[in-house]
């Protein structure tokens, strides 16, 4: 009797266990039924044990049509795509081609499985149809490339705009004058304008193959206040934007190593740059500072200071940050692969170290050089 007693409360509570059992184990049926991913757990021997309805739905593939069978029983692309999950022992991603549906559109998944913790264990493979989301970025692509050919059209017209602006003022002052040197003068300076075009479209060409050769830069010493000037100078007879305040502090008898008509298409466009930014709160500050072989070039805006993100931004090809038809976002790019033909790089700083709170600075870093070099 006090034996039955002793054991009546245990009984009961293994039942309750049994009970609390049983309905923990519905519930993760019933969760792993409706899982709104495709979920399947394959045995070391490579068979299925699991088969979600979700997975049914994504494969086409009944629960128990796929249960007990070895995975590379089942119907066509399925035993590819799973033994790919498999292989990674990590569980990492993978991204996988279903072939194409009916409509003849190409059906993608990706495939997650769980690390293989042991030899011999299970694992589970989630699997999601990524088909609606791969089209929508297709198409997203396709858009892109179309703008960009759009982009690049307008960025020809604007890297060219200049030099032929030059050339169009320097021929209307030719037209009424008589005399010799200057119209020698005015020739030669069409002939450099119209090299700069040539050099403008042979730079488009290399960015819109970046897997080709640089052209090889004709690195001479240059006089960097020189260069300032004259890209100053330029500027200033586009008599449809207003004259820029450029300050050029820089030692006269600065050098650096340089191709002069690269160069000068590099300052062509900071300088451009700078003055659209800089509005009417100050004058455009260009400075350099020799460092042994290195030479520096500064050149600080005093505008509304820039965010990291589009700092981040600024030398991809086509990005902008100017209304339609102002800006191109090829400047900067082609100015950076000019620079890089010249062995020099160029950075942003925002804001400027010359104004606390504010400004852009360019920083262009070239080689020193004297007169009596002459670089290969």
């Amino acid at each position: 009797m006090m034996n039955f007693l002793y054991l009546a409360p245990l009984s009961i509570a293994m039942l309750i266990a049994l009970v609390l059992l049983y309905r923990q184990r519905r519930e993760y049926q019933q969760t792993f039924e409706e899982l709104p991913t495709g979920l399947c757990v394959v045995g070391s021997d490579h068979k299925v044990q699991r088969w979600n309805r979700q997975m049914s739905k994504l494969s086409g593939i009944s629960a128990g049509a796929a249960i007990a069978k070895s995975i590379a029983n089942l119907p066509s692309p399925w035993p590819d795509a799973l033994s790919a999950a498999l292989k990674d022992p990590e569980g990492k991603v993978i991204k996988q081609s279903l072939g194409y549906d009916d409509n003849g559109g190409e059906r993608w998944i990706i495939l997650h499985s769980s690390a293989l913790q042991l030899p011999g264990r299970k694992r589970q493979i989630l699997v999601e149809d990524i088909t609606d989301y791969q089209r929508l970025q297709d198409e997203l692509l396709h858009n892109e490339r179309l703008a960009s050919i759009g982009r690049l059209a307008a960025g020809v017209a604007h890297e060219i705009g200049n030099p032929v602006t030059g050339i169009a003022c320097i021929a209307q002052n030719l037209a009424y004058s008589a005399d010799a040197t200057e119209l020698e003068l005015g020739a030669s300076e069409i002939l450099k304008q119209t090299d700069r075009i040539s050099r403008t479209v042979n730079s488009l060409m290399q960015l819109s193959h970046p897997g080709s050769v640089a052209r090889n830069a004709d690195c001479v010493p240059c006089n960097l206040a020189d260069c300032i000037d004259e890209a100053a100078y330029l500027l200033s007879l586009d008599i449809d934007v207003p004259a820029g305040n450029f300050d050029n502090v820089i030692d006269r008898e600065l050098l650096v190593q340089g191709d002069s008509q690269l160069l000068l298409q590099v300052f062509l466009n900071l300088l451009d740059n700078a003055r659209s930014a800089a509005c009417e709160e100050g004058p455009v500050v260009i400075d350099a500072y020799q460092d042994g072989d290195s030479t520096t070039i500064t050149v600080d805006n005093p505008g509304p200071a820039i965010s990291p993100k589009v700092l981040s931004q600024v030398f991809e090809p086509f990005y902008t940050t100017k209304d339609v038809g102002e800006g191109t976002g090829l400047g900067l790019a082609l100015v950076r692969r000019m620079l890089e033909d010249m062995g020099g790089r160029i950075s942003l700083l925002s804001p400027s170290p010359s104004s606390p709170g504010y400004g852009v600075r360019a920083r262009v870093v070239l080689f020193s050089a004297d007169y009596g070099q002459r670089f290969e």
